[in-house]
């Protein structure tokens, strides 16, 4: 396993006049990280050591290396699966976006497990000998959907770049959208499920709204149609509390069909759940993105349950 990464970056107009340490900032470079650049000296412009205070000029080259122990995980051990693959949809020198499949896992949780995405993308990876900031990628998880949700999903290929997605997560610059299939048909056009979400205090797997070390939650959805007292939503993060769709849809009455946990899974062969794009700004200055995902054969546009 590499020991650093680097990057080069020519400078345009978009970050001369800028400071390299106002750069570093507008990257979300978190503070730990840009302070060992400057300690460390790991940092060139033009081949040249500089402070942090230097204006950055168009055409300069910006050189960045960043070691293992800059980061808090800097090692990535899933073992490769080649069993199966997991379509990716888009793709960076820094992250990939793929179309998880409902029912395939997002991570081991054991030595020996091997048939969840990071396993399968550490394959694929390996495969097709990707290199990510100057070394071979491995994939490192940025965030997280349901094992019964499909969709996207966003896996980093390096280090560096976690903690700049977690924190575009943490401020709302990611907007993440779901289509949910929910039992009962809901009258309104749009809506707001404001409803803090803790530890269901009866069965620790779960959650549940006010529940134990509960945390603000806001989920906004929007209906597409009603069919058969089902009605199909569309959803928007404002917040990513674990299961937060699926407790604030059954709060209100709602639940999502084939919802194992918070619903009812009678007549349906997966929950009806779906990541259906993901919108971001490539990390280190790049331009927004509205990046979409195939609507899986088995989550249905029209639902004929009845």
């Amino acid at each position: 396993m590499a020991t650093n990464w680097t990057y080069q970056f020519k400078i345009t107009n978009k970050n001369a006049g800028q400071t390299i340490k106002q750069t570093f900032e507008l990257w979300l470079l978190p503070q730990r990280i840009r302070g060992a650049l400057r300690i460390k000296k790991n940092y060139l412009v033009n081949g040249h050591k500089v402070p942090t205070s230097y204006e950055l000029q168009v055409n300069d080259v910006l050189n960045l290396r960043f070691d293992a122990d800059d980061f808090r995980t800097s090692e990535s051990h899933y073992k490769p699966n080649n069993a199966q693959s997991v379509a990716i949809v888009f793709e960076t020198d820094d992250f990939v976006i793929a179309n998880k499949p409902a029912g395939m896992k997002m991570h081991p949780h054991t030595l020996t497990e091997d048939d969840t995405l990071l396993n399968y993308l550490a394959a694929d990876f390996s495969r097709r000998q990707l290199v990510s900031a100057g070394v071979m990628a491995r994939p490192y998880m940025v965030h997280r959907i349901d094992r019964e949700t499909s969709g996207a999903v966003i896996i980093a290929k390096n280090p560096v770049v976690v903690p700049i997605l977690n924190r575009m997560l943490a401020d709302k610059q990611i907007k993440r959208t779901y289509l949910a299939w929910v039992d009962g048909k809901i009258t309104g056009s749009f809506g707001t499920i404001n409803r803090p979400i803790g530890v269901d205090s009866d069965d620790s797997r779960k959650r549940a709204v006010n529940g134990i070390d509960a945390q603000t939650a806001i989920t906004h959805w929007t209906r597409i149609h009603s069919v058969f007292q089902k009605t199909l939503l569309r959803l928007q993060l404002e917040t990513g509390r674990m299961h937060q769709i699926r407790v604030h849809l059954a709060a209100i009455g709602h639940p999502i069909i084939g919802d194992s946990l918070y619903g009812n899974t009678v007549g349906t062969v997966r929950m009806m759940l779906h990541a259906t794009s993901i919108e971001l700004t490539i990390p280190f200055g790049g331009d927004t993105k509205i990046i979409s995902t195939a609507m899986p054969a088995d989550f249905p546009r029209q639902l004929s349950m009845q």
